[in-house]
């Protein structure tokens, strides 16, 4: 794939859409010079969210491994089971998102996954740099999702690499949902030989 056609699965999660965020969550992706190539509300399934969040041990130490961590970081003790985190993480999401709408996305060009991640800003919001989607609009952290034992309300989700991105894009698309178009911007951000003046002399006016 040439390295302009990256893409990267973005989704504005139903806190986003409740929130008013959709146009502000795009606006910064066009902004980026990213190109959006296909879009939809979907509800997902139970089906949906098996294939997102699978139900296996090296997803659930993954996800654990990570969350101790950042405890970890905070100087918070945590002494449980990687894998037993994994399991409840899996639970509250699923239980949390299955029949909220949220936005799903793919958005297009060079490095598109890691420009994806850094325009979306830190998982953990109170970590979130001040100019990212998620620094910018939400006071949610890991502490007050826990303290209100829900998932945590970041606003987006991001695709993390281009396998992980490619794997989520077939859970929520068809093949023949994602357009290929050109877009002007395009010729502006890969192109070569745009706004040449050429020999064109100008013309002195009297």
């Amino acid at each position: 794939m040439s390295i302009r056609k990256e893409r990267t699965f973005i989704a504005i999660k139903s806190d986003g859409i409740q929130r008013h965020l959709i146009g502000e969550v795009i606006k910064r992706f066009e902004r980026r010079g990213m190109k959006l190539v296909a879009c939809k509300i979907v509800v997902p399934t139970a089906g949906h969210l098996a294939k997102q969040y699978p139900d296996k041990e090296w997803w659930y130490r993954n996800v654990g491994e990570k969350t101790l961590q950042s405890r970890r970081e905070k100087g918070i003790d945590d002494d449980r089971d990687p894998v037993a985190i994994g399991k409840w993480v899996r639970q509250m999401i699923i239980g949390d998102v299955q029949g909220k709408p949220f936005l799903a996305m793919i958005w297009e060009g060079a490095h598109a996954v890691a420009l994806g991640r850094k325009t979306a800003g830190s998982t953990n919001p109170l970590d979130a740099d001040v100019g990212t989607i998620r620094g910018d609009f939400t006071v949610e952290s890991y502490e007050v999702a826990d303290h209100l034992e829900h998932p945590i309300r970041n606003i987006l989700h991001a695709s993390g690499s281009v396998d992980e991105a490619e794997k989520e894009i077939a859970i929520y698309f068809q093949e023949s949902e994602i357009v290929n178009y050109p877009l002007i911007t395009e010729e502006v951000l890969y192109g070569n030989d745009w706004g040449k003046s050429g020999n064109t002399r100008l013309k002195k006016t009297k």
